[in-house]
């Protein structure tokens, strides 16, 4: 009760100290061959914020590209006029017209799919709303996107490895997260020795026109849940999918660590100086106020550059 009443003070503190995401100036998208998707379905206000805070971080690094947000039909006016202010061109795609076909429904596999489907015509890019980019540019998204490479962001930068050596590591864990769990059978997976993985995060990247089908991925979820039954319905299987998807995708890398990276206690130890790309995920999400940080300094960054651009 203790802990979730101080990560409650903890959010709303975080949610008054950047509010000021509200008042930066819009953002008139360019166009270019590819996609950046969000699924913002169900947002809170304090998600809808974190969204725009995430969205134009990133945005004004990568200097181009159409937006889609995955929403939910019945999403309030109030809030797709909201989304639509702030970035200038945006689309919207219902979250219940994404079909899951033998797939299933929810943890954020329509997004998957969806992103898949979108694949087969241009290069799309994923990024969740807990993502902040900081640092001077993105350049390597930009060439990936350029250049139809697919990428995903590392777990400390772990690489892309042969699917059967990453059972006996995950055996090593101790760990029931439906991903270690599954990560466990990959050596008794069909055609493991000719097959890879990456221990990535689901929550950025890219996947690239004629990379990976929905097919394949279909072909992937019949054999995963063949071998773990109903757990493979629970809540993370998608990342374990989008990690599969992206390192069976020819030329596929994972970003430079650690200048994209995962946040946790190890970025003091490396130094937050060296990263330039966080995605502050739950576990660590508000650890010693960084996110809030560097927030607040995204934020008078977005100000500056639009006071520039009125001169």
């Amino acid at each position: 009760m203790l802990y979730k009443w101080r990560l409650q003070r903890t959010r709303a503190r975080f949610d008054r100290l950047t509010a000021g995401i509200r008042e930066t100036p819009p953002i008139k998208l360019k166009d270019a061959p590819w996609t950046i998707v969000s699924m913002v379905s169900k947002p809170s206000d304090s998600d809808l914020q974190m969204y725009l805070l995430s969205m134009k971080s990133f945005y004004t690094r990568l200097g181009a590209g159409k937006i889609t947000a995955i929403v939910d039909r019945d999403m309030s006016a109030n809030v797709r006029s909201t989304l639509e202010h702030h970035l200038q061109g945006i689309r919207f795609f219902n979250i219940e017209d994404i079909e899951t076909g033998p797939c299933q429904r929810g943890g954020t596999w329509e997004r998957l799919l969806y992103l898949l489907d979108c694949s087969e015509n241009e290069y799309v890019i994923q990024i969740d709303w807990d993502t902040l980019a900081f640092g001077a540019d993105v350049a390597e998204v930009r060439h990936c996107a350029e250049n139809n490479i697919p990428f995903t962001l590392g777990n400390r930068g772990m690489p892309i490895a042969p699917m059967s050596e990453i059972a006996p590591k995950s055996r090593a864990e101790k760990s029931n997260y439906i991903g270690i769990v599954a990560e466990r059978l990959f050596d008794q997976y069909p055609g493991a020795e000719n097959l890879k993985y990456v221990q990535g995060s689901s929550g950025f990247t890219g996947f690239a026109k004629g990379g990976y089908t929905r097919t394949q991925m279909e072909e992937f979820d019949r054999n995963m849940r063949g071998m773990l039954g109903d757990r493979w319905l629970e809540w993370g299987s998608e990342q374990t999918a989008s990690n599969f998807a992206i390192a069976n995708s020819p030329n596929a890398i994972v970003l430079p660590y650690p200048k994209y990276g995962n946040f946790g206690p190890e970025c003091f130890e490396t130094g937050l100086q060296n990263y330039a790309f966080l995605h502050f995920i739950g576990t660590y999400r508000f650890l010693n106020s960084t996110f809030l940080t560097l927030g607040q300094k995204v934020i008078k960054g977005l100000f500056e550059e639009g006071a520039k651009a009125a001169i």
